[in-house]
């Protein structure tokens, strides 16, 4: 009865708006009327067996804003969970850690988190105050930890110094059996847990390298370009200086040339090495001859003969001492000086 009833309701409010239609395309030209009349059979058409089940006009339009407003929902949605980095509502399974830098280093909510150049997460939140940055990191996966011993960053990268956060696990990687969810993770202390917080330092920044730069082209401006002039001045001054000098060096290998000319072309060269030849041959005779000379038995008698004259001199020595013992008496000398004279008249005679 209900349908019935919906459905002949729906007929008659359909033959009314077809009767006003036709209504309105009369009052209008004979082509235009033409083309509204096949428009409205079309639609007439496309909306009946819609009309069968109770759906008219009106709750078509109805229907189709209410679709749109889904829609423009879906799509705000899927654009917050994009901006989120695909975290629609909250953690979206994941843990959030605190991170702590001295300076931002451009970091805003939605920089990317990285652990060892692969995307892990994202920043969710900034605060600021006049002791340092805290930020909180949302990782994606339960299952990513964050060793203590890492190493934090906040670096910028690319021509338009795009922020990002690297973190770098140190060696020896520790060894951990809680996950940042579980309730033991603080205990054991070897990985950041939920809403744990950590310390980073800056990294590679663009705003380092401007203000380096600046400072550089700085001092260039007051003294390094005076003193680029003054060694410029001075390398001319030293050149000039050395010029006589390089004058007379050339002078000289002007001269020494020819004499080497003649040395190369002359029979000096030969004969320095027929020298040579000779003095290499009279070594080498040298050489054997030492080996002839100085053999075992030779060098034994050498051996015996200076004992021998160490002994023959010893003795000389002693009778030496003994003479002068003699001579040394003037009564003996006294004798042997008129034996001498005797003896020389003698020969005389």
């Amino acid at each position: 009865m209900l349908f019935s009833r919906i459905r002949a309701t729906e007929a008659c409010r359909s033959k009314q708006e077809e009767a006003f239609e036709r209504a309105q395309a009369g009052t209008s030209s004979s082509a235009e009327g033409a083309a509204e009349e096949k428009k409205d059979n079309f639609l007439a058409r496309l909306l009946r067996p819609l009309r069968d089940f109770g759906f008219g006009r009106a709750s078509i339009w109805e229907g189709g804003v209410g679709l749109f407003i889904l829609a423009a929902i879906g799509v705000a949605l899927v654009l917050i969970s994009w901006a989120r980095g695909g975290q629609l509502f909250g953690k979206g399974g994941g843990y959030q850690a605190v991170l702590e830098f001295p300076l931002a280093c451009g970091i805003a909510a939605g920089t990317p988190v990285r652990i060892r150049g692969v995307a892990v997460g994202s920043v969710a939140e900034v605060q600021s105050s006049l002791e340092r940055v805290v930020v909180t990191a949302d990782i994606k996966e339960p299952t990513t930890v964050i060793p203590r011993n890492s190493l934090i960053e906040a670096n910028q990268s690319g021509l338009i110094a795009e922020p990002l956060i690297d973190i770098t696990p140190q060696l020896p990687i520790p060894k951990y059996n809680a996950g940042p969810l579980d309730s033991n993770c603080e205990k054991e202390g070897q990985i950041v847990c939920h809403q744990g917080h950590i310390k980073g330092q800056p990294g590679v920044a663009m705003d380092d390298l401007v203000y380096i730069c600046t400072k550089i082209a700085r001092q260039m401006d007051t003294n390094g370009l005076d003193r680029m002039f003054e060694a410029a001045d001075a390398a001319t001054a030293a050149i000039e200086e050395a010029r006589p000098l390089l004058t007379k060096a050339q002078d000289l290998a002007n001269e020494i040339t020819p004499l080497l000319s003649e040395l190369r072309e002359g029979h000096l060269v030969g004969q320095l090495e027929a020298l040579t030849r000779s003095a290499s041959e009279a070594a080498q005779d040298i050489h054997r001859l030492q080996h002839e000379v100085l053999t075992e038995d030779n060098v034994r008698a050498l051996r015996d003969a200076v004992m021998t004259l160490t002994r023959t001199l010893e003795h000389i020595e002693s009778i030496s001492g003994d003479v002068g013992g003699i001579t040394g008496d003037g009564k003996v000398k006294t004798n042997v000086k008129q034996l001498i004279e005797a003896l020389s008249r003698i020969v005389y005679e």
